[in-house]
């Protein structure tokens, strides 16, 4: 076996000699001598019909099911989510990375700045539709079929929500708790455990908690937006900028900082509270 050691010289005898920016430079123009060589072999395959294009594999976000194709609206779906059928997804909406939504014989309507966490699964069922509300929060990994959860209610994570089943308004399933088939919550009101009972009553504090985070998730999707569904040309602009970023001197940021004219780029709390505050109350 070789030891850490060893395999840090090894790779730092791999190395061409020079400068790293030099090979950067000198692998760029191969890189672009390589598209054109490409782009000029596709043209001769195009007088043949016979042309070839190699792409990278697009998700499948949005699947045709019994003929009932999938409706989003000013909303985020992350590339890795996948709608089937006659999923609704209002405008603020968000279905996150890895969750399934599959409306499979009746309807799913995902509410107004409601967001579907990541992993989490819900289903419609014939004679069964899903209606989630206006500012509801389906916690990561949760499973919910064929049932109504109310505006401002929450999911926590992990939670198992059966068919026929009914959130009230602004009621809380804590994490991990599974609900009997066909039980109703009453709004106001928090559940717990498995078979999940009312463990309490909604407090003012966790109302607006639950509240606040429900908002923060809307302003978050919207900055995933901006960069999940990035066009390729933008994805290799930027892969070049982190090769380049990684031949610079360590003290390359502050190099820029001492600069006379330097702006510091907008951090990422920044673009999110810009973007909460355009964010309507209800």
């Amino acid at each position: 076996m070789v030891s850490r050691a060893a395999h840090s010289k090894i790779l730092e005898l791999s190395k061409p000699p020079g400068p790293p920016s030099f090979w950067f430079g000198v692998g760029a123009v191969f890189r672009q001598v390589g598209k054109i060589i490409d782009e000029a072999g596709r043209s001769v395959q195009s007088g043949v019909d016979a042309v070839y294009d190699e792409k990278l594999p697009v998700p499948c976000t949005a699947v045709k099911l019994a003929g009932k194709s999938p409706a989003v609206g000013t909303s985020f779906v992350a590339p890795s989510a996948t709608l089937a059928g006659a999923v609704d997804v209002k405008a603020g909406a968000s279905v996150w990375y890895g969750a399934i939504v599959r409306a499979q014989g009746a309807p799913v309507i995902i509410g107004e700045m409601s967001n579907i966490q990541e992993n989490a699964t819900v289903t419609a069922k014939p004679g069964g539709a899903v209606s989630v509300g206006k500012l509801v929060t389906v916690g990561a990994g949760s499973v919910v079929e064929a049932s109504t959860i109310s505006d401002k209610a929450s999911v926590g994570c992990g939670c198992i929500v059966p068919a026929g089943c009914t959130i009230g308004k602004g009621a809380v399933l804590l994490g991990g708790s599974v609900l009997s088939p066909k039980t109703t919550v009453p709004a106001g009101q928090v559940w717990s455990g498995k078979p999940a009972k009312k463990v309490a009553d909604l407090s003012d504090a966790v109302e607006a908690a639950c509240a606040s985070e429900t908002r923060s998730v809307v302003a978050l999707s919207i900055v995933h937006q901006e960069h999940a569904w990035m066009p390729l040309d933008e994805i290799e602009f930027q892969h070049s900028q982190y090769k380049v970023e990684s031949a610079r001197p360590e003290n390359w940021s502050q190099q820029l900082r001492d600069a006379p004219h330097f702006e510091e780029l907008p951090k990422l709390s920044a673009r999110i509270a810009e973007v909460s505050s355009k964010i309507p109350a209800e």
